[in-house]
């Protein structure tokens, strides 16, 4: 079912290289969402205030590394209020590709958020006990219950927080480094209230399957004979309604 009324934001402030790879990369996850709900893609800055405050935006995607630099300061600070008051935002993608580990501190230190920028590698991570509480059981049993993601990893999130998760039996998986025990204590897929609202992470680098559900659930939906759904609704869904757009600091 569409949620045609409901509107997506693409933040998308990276450069020109960014915005060809996010194109070839990530066509196929986009479509998924474009057909699900109302996308927009804003490049200025001055575009998004407005926005913020629409009834029909559901979920702002930071899908590039633009937003972490310094001259989006003032868009981070509107962004923590809309986030606050009851938005959803989620760093995915290229995010993680195309932010430096001292830009992303910043900028969750500026959302209030004890999150640092963490290891990156690969390895296979297994979903937590804690998705079934945070999504409900329907959007819970799309996502998959374990798979192997490159992906950067957030240190100090809580346990509540957590999607999903190293265990004892990760190992880092790569062709030229040892196969060394995975930090149990982060995490590449995050799922977090923040004030009124909900921030999400998926660290994620190479548009894995798993990912592209993960941010399907985020984003209020669930995987049934072949299709997205939305949750019935006598299930508590804890996305608000919303917009999607893409930007550019200036």
């Amino acid at each position: 079912m569409s949620d045609s009324s409901a509107q997506v934001l693409y933040l998308r402030l990276g450069d020109d290289a960014q915005i060809g790879i996010f194109n070839d990369l990530y066509e196929s996850l986009q479509s998924q969402i474009d057909t699900k709900y109302s996308t927009t893609e804003v490049k200025s800055a001055a575009a998004v205030k407005p926005l913020l405050s629409s009834p029909s935006l559901k979920a702002i995607l930071v899908v590039d590394g633009g937003l972490s630099g310094g001259r989006c300061t003032a868009l981070q600070t509107q962004l923590a209020r809309y986030i606050k008051a009851g938005g959803t935002l989620i760093f995915c993608c290229l995010f993680s590709s195309f932010v430096s580990p001292l830009n992303a501190d910043r900028l969750w230190s500026n959302f209030a958020m004890p999150w640092k920028f963490g290891d990156y590698h690969r390895s296979t991570f297994y979903l937590s006990q804690k998705a079934t509480p945070a999504f409900g059981n329907q959007r819970a049993a799309t996502l998959e219950r374990e798979y192997s993601m490159k992906a950067v990893h957030l240190k100090d999130s809580t346990v509540d927080s957590k999607i999903y998760v190293p265990l004892e039996q990760s190992r880092v998986e790569s062709m030229v480094f040892a196969p060394r025990p995975v930090d149990q204590s982060q995490s590449p897929a995050v799922w977090a209230k923040c004030g009124e609202g909900w921030l999400g992470f998926i660290g994620d680098v190479n548009n894995e399957q798993g990912s592209q559900k993960l941010l399907m659930v985020m984003l209020g939906k669930f995987w049934s004979n072949g299709r997205w759904h939305r949750p019935d609704h006598n299930q508590v869904d804890e996305i608000r309604n919303g917009h999607e757009y893409e930007l550019q600091c200036r």
